[in-house]
């Protein structure tokens, strides 16, 4: 007998279709070509990231050459033209460049400074540039072998004061020649038989409304300020100082009284009264800021000049003693180097050139 019920099927697996041959290469192929494609991009901004960070640096080392520029300006700048030659400055080079931009009274004045910082590396050139007003102050000057601010004494010396420079115009940093006496008040000392006067003029009366500053670039104030002209000796609390070269400078804290041991030459400063005891000889220039006394018989080659730091009755009282003045050029520019002020920047004036 035969059972009734379904027809057995038959199930015959069937096997996956194989993918076509080759299929697996070019799907390599495409993801090494993204991964080399990535790397190169990454080494690619590696390599501009470097060269930027290069070129920042060697940006960098040009503005530090162009600011040591400035400051090697600002030490150097001197008047009556004021230069500095390129700077061969580490790895690099600076160009400074002065343009007067105002002249606030004889021998001094406004400049605006500029230094370009240059710096080659390989064929390429980097290039900053830095700039700032700058304060130049010329040396003093003198406009006579005896300068008095204030009235002289009524009682002349013996002797000679000689305003002719023997070596004429040697030294062009000073006038030459000048007047025997120029004062401002006076009256000035009086030739008589006793005493020469001699200069070109032999003496001559400062307009009152011409000040010393002006006049002679002497600012008494900013002399002895502490940031002015630094002396080799300040006396006390220094001992005196030997005799040095022509552009020594000592300055006399005070009122102080010289003899012949104390001879010398250079920049002499004394902040208030100077009297000169017998024998004193010097060969330079001597700034008094109060009154000038001799005590005896004095010789000096340069200029003396006396009553500068003001007030009434600042005199020059000689008691008839000798005196042997006659003016040096030479001896003058030497010893006004070093009453130089120094360049000063303006503050708030620095600025950088785009």
């Amino acid at each position: 007998m035969h059972s009734l019920g379904r027809t057995p099927r038959l199930r015959v697996p069937v096997p996956p279709q194989a993918e076509p041959p080759g299929f697996a290469l070019p799907s390599v192929m495409l993801t090494l070509l993204l991964v080399s494609l990535m790397a190169a991009g990454g080494f690619f901004v590696t390599w501009v990231d470097g060269q930027s960070a290069r070129a920042f640096a060697r940006s960098t080392e040009a503005f530090y050459v162009a600011e040591s520029g400035l400051a090697t300006a600002l030490a150097l700048a001197e008047l009556p033209t004021p230069s500095v030659p390129p700077l061969a400055l580490g790895p690099g080079t600076a160009t400074v460049s002065f343009e007067r931009l105002l002249e606030l009274r004889p021998g001094e004045a406004v400049y605006r400074v500029e230094s370009l910082g240059r710096v080659v590396y390989g064929g390429a050139t980097f290039e900053r540039s830095v700039g700032q007003l700058l304060w130049v102050a010329g040396p003093p000057r003198v406009p006579g072998a005896l300068v008095l601010v204030g009235s002289a004494g009524v009682v002349p010396p013996k002797g000679t004061i000689m305003g002719l420079d023997a070596f004429g115009s040697a030294c062009p940093q000073q006038p030459s020649p000048v007047a025997g006496v120029a004062y401002w008040g006076g009256p000035a000392p009086a030739p008589d038989s006793l005493l020469t006067i001699s200069g070109s003029p032999a003496d001559r009366r400062m307009a009152a409304d011409v000040s010393v500053a002006a006049e002679t670039g002497i600012r008494w104030m900013e002399l002895l300020a502490s940031w002015g002209p630094r002396p080799d000796a300040v006396v006390p609390p220094d001992a005196w100082p030997s005799p040095g070269a022509a552009s020594s400078y000592t300055r006399i804290s005070g009122s102080g009284t010289l003899g012949a041991g104390s001879s010398g030459r250079g920049a002499l400063v004394v902040e208030g009264d100077l009297t000169l005891d017998h024998g004193f000889a010097w060969r330079g220039l001597i700034l008094v800021g109060g009154t000038l006394l001799l005590n005896g018989d004095i010789s000096i080659q340069g200029s003396v000049a006396s009553g500068l730091a003001g007030g009434a009755g600042v005199a020059a009282d000689f008691g008839g003693h000798r005196i042997d003045l006659r003016f040096s050029a030479c001896a003058v520019a030497a010893a006004a180097e070093r009453l130089t002020a120094p360049a000063a920047a303006i503050p708030g004036t620095w600025y950088e050139v785009w």
